[in-house]
């Protein structure tokens, strides 16, 4: 099909206008800097460079770096690539394109997966819709998730909830998300054998739903199994729709002789088009339709710091991305962490939560050290430590505050963080350098989550 057939943009206006299309974004659509390139390039040279990797001349995608990783270096070193390709992505702090705005900006859509790790899809619902308010939800799904964390899945959106989901995990120091195809097999696996599952609202959404994949990569029989595992029956009697632009599927013959033999006329088009070329079409065509329309949602449902929290990072805005990683390396160990996000936003007024929650609910409190908690002479975050000291002299017998210094260049000497030394110079100093925790520390969390699990003997 071309950009220009009428009949596939009818079928896909109509199911966004019932609010019944779920998009499903590829890494062809992540499209970053000045240069327009894919995130995935960026990834892939990153990592060609960084392990002098050979590769044909052109364009080398993430995927395809680790592909030549691991026949260059075996299974075994495999690991470390998970916490180089997380490095990367905090490095480069992408920014979501306009080809992710577009797609942001058609506010029919609540539910939006994304297959790449990172929070490219999320960041621009949120930088479109909430003008830059965290205000999306945002799920990633792993066959290894902590109970915390598939708790909170579990709890069906509200009618006006945004809900972003990373199918294949989101970036952390571990092997928490896919990089390669052997991962995706294994996310597969988890999902048909219950081994670990998507939360029922979310499952019922995806099987209820036409979907629409936007330049995704997709190998035949990563496309086979998607399409099956998204229906309620066979596929040669399925009446849903799916719908496919700028994926790899059109340049895979023996998937789209498939989807031509088992599958009805109606039921799988394809456009062949760039991602980024439909998606702006795609936009302009519901503008046109419904014209554009001022995003005014209920609140999102937000637990409280009462409620949820065990562990609880006290950071400044300054170090906010370091902060990032010390919580997904957390929450890698089983940790329920609560990240103070709404500190990067002015005119929040959650001073009370936070403090009522430092005094008496969270388990365990880790302040962020840094030169930036150094330079300055007064902030909110010194509020925080204040409390925590307070309440940690009422927990004897166990772990509450595990100071963290997320300078490169600390040595383990006190002395050039002389506020630090002031307050926690009696505690054992932990170092994440750039938010990524060394191995002394990962061990200390290790213990201090293990010892914060046992009933609790303070007093509120």
């Amino acid at each position: 099909m071309s950009v220009n057939d009428e009949d596939f943009w009818d079928d896909l206006l109509s199911h966004i206008r019932e609010q019944r299309l779920v998009p499903v974004v590829g890494p062809e659509l992540n499209v970053v800097g000045d240069n327009q390139q894919t995130l995935t390039a960026l990834i892939g040279e990153r990592l060609v460079e960084k392990h002098g990797l050979t590769v044909p001349p052109g364009v080398t995608t993430m995927g395809e770096a680790v592909a030549e990783f691991l026949r260059k270096r075996g299974q075994i070193e495999g690991d470390r690539l998970y916490r180089d390709i997380n490095k990367i992505i905090a490095t480069l702090d992408p920014q979501p394109g306009d080809a992710l705005r577009d797609l942001a900006a058609i506010d029919d859509f609540r539910l939006l997966v994304a297959t790449t790790p990172d929070r490219l899809l999320a960041k621009a619902v949120n930088e479109v819709r909430f003008n830059g308010r965290p205000m999306a939800r945002e799920i990633a799904f792993s066959p290894t998730q902590s109970t915390s964390e598939h708790s909170y899945n579990a709890e069906a959106p509200a009618a006006a909830e945004t809900v972003v989901l990373n199918l294949f995990g989101r970036a952390a120091a571990t092997p928490q998300y896919a990089i390669h195809e052997e991962d995706r097999l294994e996310w597969m696996h988890a999902l048909l054998s219950d081994t670990a599952s998507l939360p029922d609202w979310l499952n019922h959404q995806l099987k209820d739903c036409a979907l629409l994949f936007i330049g995704c990569e997709i190998p035949d029989w990563v496309g086979r199994f998607l399409l099956r595992m998204s229906t309620n029956g066979r596929l040669s009697v399925e009446q849903k729709q799916f719908f496919f632009a700028g994926c790899s599927s059109m340049y895979e013959p023996s998937l789209s002789d498939f989807f031509e033999t088992y599958c009805r006329s109606t039921q799988v088009q394809q456009l062949s088009v760039s991602p980024t070329e439909f998606v702006a079409e795609l936009k302009t065509r519901w503008e046109q339709e419904s014209g554009p329309r001022p995003w005014t949602p209920e609140p999102a449902p937000r637990r409280s710091p009462a409620d949820t929290p065990t562990i609880f990072i006290s950071y400044m805005r300054e170090d906010a991305h370091a902060a990032r990683q010390v919580c997904d390396a957390i929450q890698d160990l089983g940790g329920d962490v609560w990240l103070d996000d709404r500190r990067l936003l002015p005119g929040d007024d959650w001073h009370t939560e936070i403090l009522s929650a430092i005094r008496r609910n969270v388990r365990l409190f880790i302040p962020i050290i840094s030169a930036n908690t150094e330079r300055v002479e007064e902030g909110y975050v010194f509020t925080e430590w204040y409390e925590a000291l307070q309440r940690s002299r009422r927990i004897p017998g166990r772990s509450f505050i595990v100071p963290v210094v997320i300078d490169d260049d600390y040595t383990g000497s006190a002395s050039a963080y002389p506020r630090m030394r002031d307050r926690f110079g009696h505690l054992h100093i932990g170092h994440a350098p750039a938010g990524e925790p060394d191995m002394d520390l990962l061990t200390a969390l290790k213990v201090a989550i293990r010892d914060m699990r046992r009933p609790a003997n303070d007093a509120a």
